[in-house]
């Protein structure tokens, strides 16, 4: 390829880039999906210390959180180092901390590895365009899935260094550089979303069995097992041992916790939706609309870049490197298998799909099989570029057969190849694609109901009718309790309609629920008809909750609709005489003041029911005594056991693990880094 084409292919790509990811470089707030606003009050709701108990967890009334820490450590980052200690607005937080490193990684991470694979740097801009402007990553990013789109774009980093741990000639000296390195960077993926660390671990076992069938030697299998495999997956546990550690001791599933909506075959078989055709076209199903659960009709464009991809093979024979026949090899064996899992249930052989989900470790974390379109996407990204390089280099050699100065077969056959991966993501281009491919801006009624709540500094859980809005607010003083979750119910009207249930007004109060809201539903998500917006369902909720006799509606909040729940339960109360005062200390640790209190009475603690909660009372210093939780109703509960007045200090003890666990995962993060940094040097 000459420089002048070169040039022109890199500023076509990068006009590409921009026209796609517009909105990210425009002023304006993105949200959509998964990636929810925070105001800057919102900042310390998700603090960079890691607690085990969250009080926003399991619809509002606190649940364990330990074995998706990982999750909260990404999102406290973000808040508390970019947010909190530098002030930045939330629109800036996003785009510096997940946006555009999702656009940088993805181009230089894909760049990288077909340049190294195939030691050729004229054709790796295609690998980029593939891997990044793929309908797949497309719709996860519209969609807000930031952490998996980012855990997605470092896979071929990944799966590059670890590709140098295992490729070792029989008398090579151990290089410890490479598997450090690729510990540290699974370490890395493996905290932004383990699914794609997962689907990436199982691309770099693959190749690792290619490489024993291969070299055909007991000697290579246990040296590559062990420091391949073994000592990497050691040094990744160490650094994740802050969330591995409790959840181990604890014995908690964090699937099973989720119920059958995540964990049966019957879940599986909803969530596949997109059929093998869509897989081996890399065509994401929802494309482009990404509406959830709106399948479309295969388009036939797509079925041309299995072509593309397999008609490397083509060029295998002619090959004499087996270097390079075993990285095509490798390759189209790893798209044939992502799309025949991405597919999920559905035919062929879906039975297959749904006995790994059964019985194989970890695929129950897949009812969604589309995050194996990573496996088709990285095959892609490898095998088209190289098959577009041999045809150009064909053409280019045969050029004499074309007399004409004015006709260049290789130059035309880039050009028409660019502008069919341009026609494949045509909606990207002319701004059809909406999600966080669009600039939003908070409504004013929900930034007056910011400063509404956050101005009330007396505790009460705020429940959402039907559910949680994206610019609702909430903190440790008003947990956001979505309906849907708290009663266990499947549309507006029906969730509404529970608040008439017999002494559901004595449940709210308990529950310590001072405010009832019904959210303007601005962006079009929650009111639906048909996968639209309603305003008859949206009036329809409000004339039901306007019917409740002992709510009163508050004012001054446009569609947003505020209803205030009479005398409602503190966070601790009891259950006869005397006077609590209490201090939030942390998620995990409250202090609470009892005065003039009877032996026997309960102390109600009003989140959900854990054993592992404990009261101990320090009043008496030489001989403090433990009150383990007891159930009460879906409560925790503490029985005093003498009259008078108590100093409490109310803990979750898993905590004590996930405190070890930082420990352990600091200096082994640390240790790891530094033997890196000295190697290096």
């Amino acid at each position: 390829m000459n420089k002048k084409l070169k040039c022109v292919f890199y500023l076509a790509f990068a006009t590409t880039i921009f026209l796609t990811f517009k909105a990210w470089f425009l002023p304006g707030l993105i949200t959509a999906g998964d990636l929810w606003p925070n105001f800057a009050s919102m900042y310390p709701n998700r603090p960079i210390s890691l607690y085990a108990w969250d009080y926003g967890n399991a619809a509002g009334l606190g649940g364990v959180v330990s074995p998706i820490l990982w999750i909260y450590l990404n999102f406290g980052i973000a808040s508390t180092v970019l947010g909190k200690l530098f002030n930045l607005s939330w629109s800036i937080v996003e785009r510096v901390y997940f946006l555009y490193p999702i656009i940088i990684l993805s181009l230089f991470s894909s760049f990288y590895l077909f340049k190294k694979l195939f030691n050729n740097s004229n054709f790796a801009i295609l690998s980029s365009f593939i891997f990044t402007l793929n309908t797949y990553l497309l719709m996860v990013v519209g969609g807000g899935q930031v952490s998996i789109a980012l855990s997605y774009v470092i896979s071929p980093l990944v799966f590059y260094f670890f590709l140098k741990t295992f490729n070792f000639a029989k008398n090579d000296k151990l290089n410890l550089k490479n598997i450090l390195f690729s510990s540290l960077i699974f370490s890395f993926q493996f905290q932004l979303d383990i699914r794609i660390a997962y689907v990436t671990l199982i691309a770099i076992l693959i190749y690792w069995v290619l490489k024993i069938i291969l070299n055909n030697s007991f000697t290579y299998f246990l040296r590559s097992f062990l420091f391949g495999i073994i000592v990497p997956g050691i040094l990744t546990a160490l650094i994740h041992f802050y969330w591995i550690l409790p959840t181990f001791l604890t014995g908690k599933n964090p699937i099973q916790q989720m119920g059958d909506i995540y964990s049966s075959s019957d879940a599986v078989k909803f969530f596949s939706f997109a059929k093998f055709e869509d897989t081996m076209g890399l065509l994401h199903p929802n494309w482009p609309e990404n509406i959830f659960g709106k399948v479309y009709f295969m388009r036939p464009e797509f079925l041309l870049l299995p072509i593309l991809a397999y008609a490397s093979l083509i060029f295998f024979p002619k090959i004499k490197d087996l270097r390079l026949k075993t990285y095509l090899l490798y390759f189209a064996c790893l798209g044939i298998i992502g799309a025949f899992l991405a597919k999920g249930a559905n035919a062929p052989f879906g039975n297959i799909y749904l006995w790994l989900f059964n019985y194989f470790p970890g695929m129950q974390m897949f009812r969604d099989p589309t995050k194996w379109y990573l496996l088709v996407a990285l095959s892609y990204s490898m095998l088209i570029p190289f098959t577009i390089w041999k045809i150009y280099d064909f053409l280019k050699s045969h050029k004499a057969l074309v007399k004409s100065k004015f006709f260049n077969p290789s130059s035309i056959f880039l050009i028409l190849t660019f502008l069919y991966l341009l026609f494949l993501i045509r909606p990207a281009l002319i701004g059809q694609l909406g999600g966080t491919f669009k600039v939003r801006k908070v409504p004013k009624d929900y930034v007056k109901l910011e400063k509404f709540l956050s101005q009330d500094i007396d505790y009460g859980r705020v429940l959402w009718i039907p559910a949680t809005q994206r610019f609702s607010y909430f903190s440790s003083n008003h947990p956001a309790m979505p309906g849907y979750d708290y009663f266990k119910t499947t549309d507006p009207t029906s969730t509404a309609r529970k608040l008439g249930v017999k002494n559901m007004e004595q449940i709210l109060k308990e529950s310590a629920v001072k405010y009832i809201i019904v959210p303007n539903d601005s962006e079009g998500e929650i009111f639906l008809d048909d996968r639209k917006y309603s305003e008859r369902e949206y009036l329809k909720t409000v004339t039901t909750v306007k019917k409740t006799p002992f709510l009163k509606e508050i004012e001054g909040f446009g569609k947003i609709k505020v209803f205030k729940v009479p005398n409602p339960k503190d966070h601790f109360w009891l259950t006869g005489g005397g006077e609590v005062a209490y201090k939030f200390v942390s998620p995990v640790e409250y202090r609470v003041s009892l005065e003039d209190v009877k032996n026997g009475e309960l102390l109600i603690f009003s989140e959900n029911y854990n054993n592992n909660w404990v009261a101990m009372d320090l009043r008496y210093k030489n001989q403090p005594s433990t009150i383990k939780s007891q159930k009460h109703n879906l409560f925790n509960s503490f029985k005093v056991q003498r009259d008078g007045s108590y100093d409490f200090i109310i803990y979750y003890q898993p905590q004590k693990w996930v405190n070890i666990g930082i420990i352990v995962s600091l200096l082994s993060l640390a240790s790891v880094l530094g033997l890196s940094i000295k190697i290096v040097k």
